[in-house]
């Protein structure tokens, strides 16, 4: 296999962009999410009583995003290999790790899959338990936050060759053809 193109997402946008990004993605998702689902519940009176389990969600966020990126390779691709940390003595994380290209839809659909079912998650509580909306609503603007990379990712990968392979590596993604 040749190499099509290597893409370093840090590297060509920086990390400080990076972040800006997110925060910005946060900010405007939490305004335009709580808009519209502050449509559906206008006369619901909020509560602030479950602070603690509103922590305890926003500690798994992090740790059920990546778990959701590592079912779909877990599944379909046998060769991944997975390592837990525990940052900052507070944060599971998870560092997922392929030691085989994978095809570009396999990879495009777990670049997906957890922005997909989190917000259908989230906006499914939030209607279905509409006076602690503003709760879902601070969640689901963290978690769309947290998936800025993906989206990048995913734009980077929608004009690449129909038939590629991805190969990860520390900085970054190779896109990989078949000659």
């Amino acid at each position: 296999m040749n190499s099509w193109k290597t893409i370093d997402v840090a590297k060509q946008y920086g990390n400080c962009r990076l972040l800006f990004f997110s925060v910005f993605t946060i900010l405007m998702s939490f305004v335009l999410i709580y808009t519209l689902l502050s449509v559906f519940s206008t006369h619901v009176i909020l509560y602030g009583d479950q602070t603690m389990v509103f922590f305890s969600l926003l500690l798994l966020l992090y740790p059920v995003h990546k778990l959701l990126h590592y079912l779909p390779l877990r599944l379909l691709c046998k060769k991944v290999k997975t390592s837990w940390s525990l940052k900052w003595n507070l944060v599971l994380t998870c560092r997922v790790n392929v030691h085989v290209p994978i095809r570009k839809h396999l990879y495009l659909l777990t670049l997906v899959l957890p922005f997909v079912i989190m917000s259908a998650t989230l906006i499914g509580c939030a209607l279905s338990f509409p006076h602690y909306i503003h709760y879902f609503t601070i969640l689901l603007s963290l978690h769309t936050g947290l998936c800025v990379s993906d989206f990048i990712y995913i734009k980077n990968l929608v004009g690449s060759p129909r038939h590629s392979f991805i190969e990860e590596h520390l900085e970054g993604y190779d896109i990989l053809i078949q000659k």
